[in-house]
């Protein structure tokens, strides 16, 4: 049986280049899973984290830095492993 990632709560807005922590449960690692921003509430579309900006994954917390072609705004932040989608939180990059 495969569990669906749970977000639990997510730091403050940050500007691109600042750290993020996500905090959750069943989040599986960086090998199965991505991180998506600015998805819409449903969690389609959106910016994909890439691996470089991973600093580290847990099954209980991930930490990444925010990309220099991150968007910048309010949006929906999901996690997604192992194909299964997490819920989703509000997130927004700041300016």
């Amino acid at each position: 049986m495969t569990v669906t990632p749970v977000l639990i709560k997510v730091s403050e807005a940050a500007p691109r280049g600042e750290s993020v922590t996500i905090q959750g449960r069943y989040l599986g690692g960086p090998t199965t899973g991505q991180v998506r921003l600015g998805a819409d509430e449903s969690g389609k579309g959106g910016y994909v984290f890439p691996a470089s900006a991973i600093q580290s994954w847990t099954d209980s917390q991930i930490v990444l830095t925010i990309p220099s072609d991150a968007p910048v705004g309010g949006s929906w932040l999901f996690v997604e492993v192992a194909g299964k989608q997490s819920t989703g939180l509000p997130y927004s990059v700041r300016q």
